[in-house]
């Protein structure tokens, strides 16, 4: 086994805030002969005219991506938007995109990438009716409620608790040679506590990456709370193997 139940109940998760994460593209960061995805075509949303009325005039949404080896976007989540129309019109504007895949010596390579939309109301002075005008006294800016971020584990009510796990079991293949080594996951817990975009950012052996990754996607929590509030955070976990 991985780690015996004393550990397991009493320092399973080790918790790390990231606040932008460009690109992740598990152990490939930083290697000379990694080619990173491109993005090969793009369909861009118009900025909502309707948010014109509630005073919304420029806002964000950052999508977190899959893209497999064949270069096919396998996953999409909202991890931050300063209203939920931006967050909405990334997610479904972003499924339009093609994708290149990434490449790790030559083959292709799955990545998780951050991408930004930043959205900016472009039409210049605006003569509003009085209607409108009346209702972007009373709604001026995005409200704290309407928006959605990743946030800190410090931030959290309580440390997120798991539902249902699978401790990772050490390799059949290093048995009995004295094999040790570690592994480190970081994924995203949602608002209803699901994992989503594990991925691996160190390894000593390419099968405890492997192996720690299968079990992290199979993990369930309560969801994270912030004043009571459902919220996403990211949290990173390390596996030593013996």
């Amino acid at each position: 086994m991985v780690m015996n139940n004393k550990i397991y109940k009493t320092n399973l998760f080790s918790f790390l805030l990231v606040l932008l994460i460009p690109q992740f593209s598990n152990l490939a960061h930083g290697i000379d002969n990694f080619e990173s995805m491109k993005v090969l075509t793009t369909q861009m949303p118009a900025y909502p005219v309707g948010l014109v009325s509630e005073g919304i005039l420029e806002g964000y949404a950052e999508i977190i991506i899959r893209v497999n080896e064949m270069g096919e976007l396998t996953d999409v989540y909202k991890s931050a938007y300063s209203h939920p129309e931006f967050g909405r019109l990334a997610e479904k504007y972003i499924k339009m995109w093609t994708f290149q895949p990434a490449k790790l010596n030559g083959e292709p390579h799955a990545v998780i990438k951050s991408v930004d939309f930043r959205f900016e109301d472009k039409r210049g002075v605006h003569s509003l009716l009085a209607m409108e005008a009346a209702v972007m006294k009373m709604n001026f800016g995005p409200k704290d409620t309407d928006g959605k971020r990743i946030y800190s584990p410090e931030e959290l009510d309580q440390d997120p608790i798991p539902l249902e796990t699978e401790t990772p079991l050490f390799p059949e293949e290093f048995k009995g040679q004295g094999i040790k080594g570690t592994a480190t996951v970081v994924f995203y817990i949602d608002e209803e506590g699901n994992v989503r975009m594990p991925h691996v950012i160190e390894n000593s052996q390419d099968i405890f990456g492997l192996t720690a990754l299968f079990s992290v996607r199979k993990w369930k929590f309560k969801p994270p709370l912030v004043r009571g509030k459902p919220v996403s955070v990211l949290v990173r976990q390390k596996f030593n193997f013996n």
